[in-house]
């Protein structure tokens, strides 16, 4: 079965069931109009490269350069590691980004799968100039990704990336498939939840950095969702377009660690996806079509430029967001 078809599907059905977040849609629709009105003022996209922290050496204008690896390597030992940086409040998607931005400027071949498998902590402190949260976990993830890749396609990601013939939902399925760290799900109510945050946004960050060229063409592009996380709740419950329960809303502002795997926290996630996927739906009525990905983007975005002024985001300790 499609794994996106599975994500949507299964996120609107805890959705439509939760009792600790709810959707304010009068709050969603208003939103949404004031986007509108700024877009057809002002029309704008987010570009995945127009920053100063994201690795990319790819010539759009150059075929060759866009089936060039480089670039889809970072990309792949980035969202292995994009995950849990709360337990450090020091430490951001960006300076994760940046940090193996350095590490492959200094060194090209550092991503390569010979070396991935050869990972440990004191490597990633090289990396970093310092210990990441649950660092352990993050060397076995990448240990996995070159593991996975020699073992199964003769070490190289462009192998990986083309076998999925230019299909987001075959390369989601193959991520999930092969690398175990990936496999994001969970069991709400007796039935099982996807989520694939991090397979999700791997395909849209090459979808990004390639612009829908070479290595990040896939002519379904539209099935992704967005990417369950912290940071895009949080700026949606400080629009008021999702609200918690009073339990609920006392634990994050208290900063207490919801468990993963609880009501609560699968509630947050799903109830994120499927109000990105009511925006899109929206923006589209209203002639503006945006990916889900790309609100995704924008919502985080928005939500990195307000982080002094936002309440504190939900603290789950896992490996998948």
């Amino acid at each position: 079965m499609n794994p996106l078809t599975l994500v949507r599907e299964t996120t609107a059905w805890v959705s439509g069931l939760s009792k600790h977040v709810k959707i304010n849609n009068e709050a969603l629709e208003k939103e949404c109009e004031d986007f509108l009105n700024k877009h057809r003022a002002k029309p704008h996209k987010e570009i995945w490269a127009d920053n100063w922290f994201h690795y990319c050496d790819i010539d759009i204008e150059n075929k060759e350069s866009t089936f060039t690896e480089l670039t889809a390597k970072y990309i792949l030992v980035l969202d292995t590691l994009n995950f849990c940086f709360w337990p450090d409040s020091e430490f951001e998607y960006h300076h994760l980004a940046r940090g193996l931005k350095n590490a492959l400027i200094a060194n090209p071949k550092c991503f390569d799968a010979d070396q991935l498998i050869k990972v440990t902590s004191e490597t990633v402190h090289q990396w970093f100039g310092k210990d990441l949260p649950n660092i352990s976990e993050r060397v076995r993830l990448i240990r996995e990704v070159g593991t996975v890749l020699i073992e199964y396609f003769n070490g190289s990601i462009k192998e990986m990336i083309l076998s999925a013939n230019n299909k987001a939902s075959v390369l989601v399925d193959l991520v999930t498939k092969y690398f175990w760290g990936f496999r994001d799900s969970a069991i709400y109510k007796g039935k099982q939840v996807f989520f694939y945050k991090r397979a999700q946004i791997f395909v849209g960050d090459l979808w990004g950095a390639y612009q829908g060229r070479g290595l990040g063409k896939f002519d379904d592009i539209k099935q992704l969702t967005m990417f369950a996380d912290y940071r895009v709740p949080q700026i949606l419950e400080e629009l008021k377009v999702i609200e918690y329960s009073p339990e609920l809303k006392q634990m994050i502002q208290n900063k207490i660690e919801i468990p993963v795997g609880s009501e609560m926290e699968l509630e947050i996630r799903a109830v994120t996806v499927h109000v990105v996927e009511k925006m899109r739906d929206y923006f589209n009525k209203g002639h503006c079509e945006l990916l889900a990905l790309e609100i995704d983007w924008m919502l985080w975005g928005r939500g990195e430029a307000m982080l002094d002024k936002l309440p504190p985001h939900h603290r789950t300790l896992t490996i998948f967001y």
